[in-house]
């Protein structure tokens, strides 16, 4: 109850002067702790973190790039099946490393080739389509149990620490240092704008409520439109030059307007009334 604005402020700040992502994150779970606690009744004064302005962060963008893809696949295809399953499942199906992590046998239908997901985010279950050959490697592991990427004892998933101590063994040899686990979630959205595939769609498969999140994968997107331009400018192109003339008759000449008379007859104020009607 002692604690206020000022010295959340300059807590984060103090977190903020090299981590401010980090600092934000702080932020937010301080925030939430004490809704909480007004919630419970075990506070009943405001919120310090109430209106504590969090860094602006600039989105990272760093995936890995069609040249270094091939050196990836090379590489976890030498690795422990487990550990090829799990990086292929966020690499072509998009999920937070969490996500993957969670994933137990019961959420997989060997049938519809489906995923039951757990949103982490806004706390729903999506349906994922899991790719046939992903899915046969991932069939193919032990189930020793409830978890299919399961940790050293019984009843549990394998642990982020774990996790990341692989990770950082396979993009040294990879020669991608830069390049994090979560990076593999948006090197699968990466890719898949820079295909073709629309917005909607790749919101979709990363679980985003929202395109404003995944608006940031439009700039990728912008080969697969410029080809849906020229092919849209082609087609226009070739169509024959009669349809427009049996429509609308012949042009005029320049120096007559749309209806016979000559150019300039009209006063401004009637010319741009019509064209503002038409």
């Amino acid at each position: 109850s002692a604690l206020k604005r000022i010295d959340v402020i300059e807590w984060h700040q103090a977190i903020g002067v090299k981590h401010p992502s980090q600092a934000n994150q702080c932020l937010s779970q301080l925030r939430c702790m004490y809704n909480c606690a007004i919630d419970w009744g075990l506070h009943d004064g405001l919120n310090p973190v109430v209106r504590v302005k969090r860094y602006k962060l600039n989105p990272r963008e760093r995936f890995v790039q069609p040249h270094e893809m091939g050196r990836l696949q090379a590489q976890l295809h030498t690795e422990k099946p487990w550990l090829y399953a799990y990086f292929s499942l966020i690499l072509l199906c998009g999920p937070r490393r969490n996500e993957a992590l969670n994933c137990r046998w019961e959420d997989l239908d060997f049938t519809t080739k489906l995923w039951r997901k757990h949103n982490t985010k806004i706390d729903q279950v999506q349906m994922v389509p899991v790719p046939v050959g992903l899915l046969t490697a991932i069939g193919l592991l032990p189930r020793c149990c409830e978890y299919v990427f399961h940790g050293g004892e019984c009843g549990t998933h394998m642990s982020i620490t774990n996790i990341e101590k692989h990770w950082r063994r396979i993009r040294r040899k990879v020669g991608i240092e830069d390049v994090r686990i979560h990076d593999l979630r948006r090197t699968c959205a990466s890719h898949m704008a820079m295909n073709g595939e629309n917005l909607s769609a790749i919101a979709s498969v990363l679980g985003h409520t929202s395109l404003t999140h995944t608006g940031i994968y439009a700039r990728l997107n912008q080969d697969a439109v410029r080809a849906a331009l020229t092919r849209h400018a082609e087609r226009i192109a070739a169509m024959p030059a009669e349809a427009l003339d049996t429509q609308r008759g012949p042009a005029p000449s320049p120096a007559e307007n749309s209806e016979g008379r000559p150019r300039g007859s009209e006063s401004p104020r009637t010319w741009m009334g019509s064209a503002g009607n038409a």
